[in-house]
């Protein structure tokens, strides 16, 4: 997992980058092997002033998965750190249950479209109109007979 830490408009410290890059490796471990890119940038809108003037933004590249986005504005950088990672660590976990679901649901399918023809006693998979066992070739319409 490659982290990148950039600073929008102002002069990012060492110190801060190196927090945000430390924490989003820690939070971020257990999804170490799907993440190849983090994008965190940082920015800071009223300069020195006092208020909800500082905003986060983490691009997640998530390896064949769609990429996330998660911003998030607060008063100081450690809370909106803990704050964002956290609901990345969420979104990330919600995207690897949709996509097991996804897997686990096409895989059911496949198993679910298998029938046996009476006449032949074979087994046809009608998802993708293979046989199971060879069937006989129809020459007339060109191709395989399958499940009625």
């Amino acid at each position: 997992m490659l982290i990148l830490v950039h600073g929008n408009g102002f002069n990012l410290e060492r110190e801060l980058r190196d927090d945000v890059a430390e924490k989003i490796e820690t939070s971020f471990t257990r999804f170490n092997s799907r993440i190849g890119k983090v994008h965190a940038f940082l920015a800071d809108l009223n300069g020195p002033k006092k208020g909800i003037d500082k905003s986060i933004r983490l691009v997640i590249d998530v390896e064949r998965e769609p990429v996330i986005v998660i911003e998030e504005k607060g008063e100081d950088w450690p809370a909106l750190l803990e704050s964002i990672t956290e609901r990345a660590c969420q979104s990330l976990t919600r995207q690897i249950k949709r996509t097991r679901s996804h897997k686990e649901r096409m895989r059911m399918a496949g198993e679910a479209n298998t029938c046996i023809t009476e006449e032949e006693g074979r087994e046809t998979n009608l998802a993708d109109g293979t046989a199971i066992e060879e069937i006989a070739w129809n020459p007339i319409s060109h191709r395989p007979e399958l499940c009625r």
